[in-house]
């Protein structure tokens, strides 16, 4: 499950072959060509730059197959209001072909007969994995899909500001950010699933497993609450729950670079924001994030590739075809290391910067063309491989309802 990570892209057009919001691929022509249908992943720094380069390398290598990538950047989590219309770019309203399925909805496609299980040939073995991204395909023993990121909160901060011991506890936080009114935590604490997400890493901190945690969730427990209202509290006044800062999650990682706040909490993606602004990569550190006192339990979720339940013959082949294809070291490194910034959002540059996404495959750490321009990325594997991954049925739904409590319980806090 994912908070949005990047400034959402609404509205994408490269091309109507390469991006639909309405999930129906384009009329064959002359019958000469296959179609497939991919639903990826989109809230990853230059979405439009990945879409294009997945699509042009793919068909290149595949010429008897069209793939049509749909954009469910507008509404990927959300699903629509009882008794709406389905919504297309809601990923639980979507029949494809291939899905980009964040683990968060594993269980709910599994249930619902959506996916197939998966067998070896078409999946990485559990030693080229990261643990946590091997665990977070899988439900009941099946593999259903093929992990392709894996994702969670961290604690980043510059080498100029380095804490003065471990900060292994939310007390230990408090101390490092300090008492300086303006110069302490930037992090997004608006939104359904943000907050959520927030609530459940700091349920997994005090009570330690999924067992525990999930008793938690409904009703909203005052003590996780109280936690969440102690990290907002080292926000600078005013900040860490704007709106548009919500929408355009990229502005926290920028304020940090221009070293406006002392620390940094978000997923690793956050610092290709950081970076664009010029924010020397040699500078960054990072640690694990702790949201209670009882200590940093980190939670992640993984986003894997999932064939539908619907697609068999021709279509099954050419869905596995794409699933070994985007699992393969030089596709990696296109995503990770885009070759352009986005012509929606910089026309003109700035130079590209890594998007220090995390691969689910394991080799990538210590892979000499990634980590001589992002130097972090032992370090973020050390913390986030054996971060738990929670899946449940209506996990997406149960996260979305609690964070209506924490809202209310941050915004009294804002007004005390």
């Amino acid at each position: 499950m994912r908070l949005l990570r990047v400034v959402v892209l609404s509205a994408i057009a490269l091309s109507t072959s390469v991006l639909t919001s309405c999930g129906q691929a384009l009329p064959q022509s002359g019958n000469q060509r296959r179609h497939l249908r991919v639903a990826l992943y989109p809230f990853i720094p230059e979405f439009t730059y990945a879409a294009e380069t997945v699509k042009r390398l793919f068909e290149a290598e595949n010429p008897k197959i069209e793939l049509t990538i749909l954009d469910l950047s507008g509404n990927y989590y959300a699903p629509p209001k009882d008794g709406a219309p389905p919504d297309p770019t809601y990923i639980g309203g979507v029949a494809t072909d291939v899905y980009e399925l964040d683990s968060v909805f594993l269980a709910d496609f599994v249930k619902g007969n959506r996916i197939q299980p998966l067998p070896d040939n078409v999946l990485l073995s559990s030693d080229q994995l990261l643990k946590n991204a091997y665990a977070g395909s899988m439900l009941n023993g099946k593999r259903y899909g093929s992990a392709h990121w894996v994702c969670g909160n961290f604690l980043f901060y510059s080498k100029d500001n380095v804490p003065s011991g471990p900060i292994n506890t939310l007390k230990d936080l408090e101390a490092f950010v300090g008492s300086d009114p303006q110069f302490k935590l930037l992090l997004d604490m608006r939104g359904r699933l943000t907050l959520g997400e927030f609530y459940l890493g700091a349920a997994y901190a005090k009570y330690r497993d999924w067992a525990t945690a999930q008793k938690h969730i409904d009703p909203a427990d005052e003590s996780l609450e109280a936690d969440l209202v102690r990290v907002l509290k080292m926000c600078p006044v005013g900040s860490c729950r704007d709106q548009i800062f919500h929408e355009l999650t990229g502005i926290y990682g920028r304020e940090f670079a221009l070293k406006r706040s002392k620390a940094l909490i978000g997923y690793s993606e956050l610092l290709h924001s950081v970076l664009t602004e010029g924010f020397p990569d040699g500078d960054l550190r990072v640690s694990a994030l702790p949201l209670d006192d009882g200590g940093a339990v980190p939670i992640s979720w993984v986003d894997s590739f999932a064939i539908g339940s619907a697609c068999s013959g021709d279509c099954y082949q050419d869905a596995s075809l794409f699933i070994r294809f985007m699992q393969r070291d030089d596709i990696y490194l296109k995503l990770v290391l885009p070759g352009k910034p986005s012509f929606l959002t910089s026309p003109t540059g700035p130079s590209p910067v890594p998007a220090y996404l995390l691969p689910a495959k394991a080799s990538l750490y210590s892979n000499t063309s990634l980590t001589s321009v992002a130097h972090l990325y032992p370090d973020l594997k050390k913390i986030i491989e054996g971060a738990a991954v929670p899946t449940d049925v209506d996990l997406n739904k149960r996260l979305r309802t609690v964070s209506s409590a924490v809202d209310t319980a941050l915004s009294n806090a804002v007004r005390n």
